[in-house]
């Protein structure tokens, strides 16, 4: 069925817009896949011989176009050769995506929130399954500054390898508590407050779960502990202290307390990016 006529000559059909689609995300998500590799270097110097090509047959010359022709019957072979680290990458990352039956990864990215929070988790489970005492302070709007001041500066970016690392028992930062903001580690090792006398129902605590709850009593932030003896999992909140978390519940108390900065910060950015 005929939608519209494009410039009162071209039929397009509801097929044609919906092939330019498809192809369009094809495209899209294969240029992300290639970015930030090699292999855009390796792009471009195949668009540069597309070029090449389109001017000798337009000036005629007939000696280059037989030979950039004859280099199409082997350009395929040279990009399946050239690009295979790219390719089983890309491929073994579709697999994964379909084994979880997480089909919107497939079409959508996951969001910055999706990632940090699979990094975060990612590193409890370890430290938990290998009992190593963790304290981890996910900082929402009240500013941490003069906690941050007693331990060392890293404005690092959030990853589970370096959070793990941090905690390692041989690690010089490894006995104090790891703050971060909903983008950054912005510093490790620091000193938590401790409540002040014995406060009603911390007889059973350990100093970490003590300093958990005294600091998220005073502020906004959620804190997450890792028991050195049980390998338990526990997060402070307010005034409230939960114990014995999966990590599927950790997943969703992280993204319930950062989910309203995300958007807010997605509304900013798309607001800039309409200033501009």
């Amino acid at each position: 069925m005929v939608l519209f006529k494009l410039f009162d000559v071209i039929d397009v059909r509801m097929a044609d817009i919906l092939d330019v689609l498809l192809v369009s995300i094809i495209l899209y998500y294969v240029f992300l896949l290639f970015r930030g590799t090699r292999a855009v270097q390796m792009i471009v110097g195949g668009l540069l011989l597309i070029v090449a090509w389109l001017i000798a047959q337009w000036w005629e010359l007939r000696s280059i176009t037989w030979l950039l022709s004859n280099l199409t019957g082997i350009g395929i072979i040279a990009l399946v050769i050239l690009f295979q680290p790219e390719i089983r990458s890309a491929l073994t990352r579709i697999g994964q995506t379909i084994s979880r039956a997480d089909m919107r990864q497939l079409f959508f990215h996951a969001s910055g929130l999706d990632e940090i929070t699979e990094s975060i988790t990612s590193a409890v489970q370890d430290l938990a399954k290998n009992r190593v005492g963790a304290l981890i302070v996910l900082e929402k709007r009240v500013g941490l500054r003069n906690y941050e001041e007693t331990g060392e500066i890293l404005n690092a970016r959030i990853s589970s390898r370096l959070l793990r690392a941090l905690f390692f028992p041989n690690s010089a930062l490894h006995d104090g508590a790891v703050l971060l903001n909903c983008q950054r580690i912005v510093a490790a090792g620091c000193i938590l407050p401790m409540p002040t006398g014995n406060a009603e129902g911390d007889a059973g605590y350990g100093m970490r779960h003590r300093a958990a709850k005294a600091l998220a009593a005073e502020c906004d932030a959620m804190v997450v502990v890792v028991s050195e003896e049980t390998g338990g999992i526990s997060i402070a909140y307010r005034n409230s202290l939960r114990r014995k978390l999966s990590i599927k519940e950790l997943e969703a108390e992280i993204k319930r307390h950062w989910a309203e900065l995300f958007h807010e910060e997605t509304i900013e950015t798309e607001k800039v990016s309409a200033d501009d």
